[in-house]
């Protein structure tokens, strides 16, 4: 079993257009996220990643999905 996500594709890609659109600041999001004291960074990191790769990168992806025993 994997481990829950922090934060909804959804909420990443809406995070990243209201960042993007400068409707909102990295750190108002971050605080309505309550994503704790650096989390304006990680906002600006989705963001990067959006702008490089698209919606593809704020999927979470897939890990661990087997076990050697």
């Amino acid at each position: 079993m994997g481990r829950k996500a922090k934060y909804t594709f959804e909420q990443k890609l809406q995070a990243v257009l209201d960042y993007q659109s400068g409707k909102k600041s990295a750190v108002d999001i971050a605080s309505e996220l309550d994503m704790g004291k650096n989390g304006d960074n990680r906002i600006r990191e989705w963001s990067n990643l959006y702008k490089a790769n698209g919606q593809e990168a704020l999927k979470p992806k897939e890990r661990n999905s087997s076990y050697s025993k």
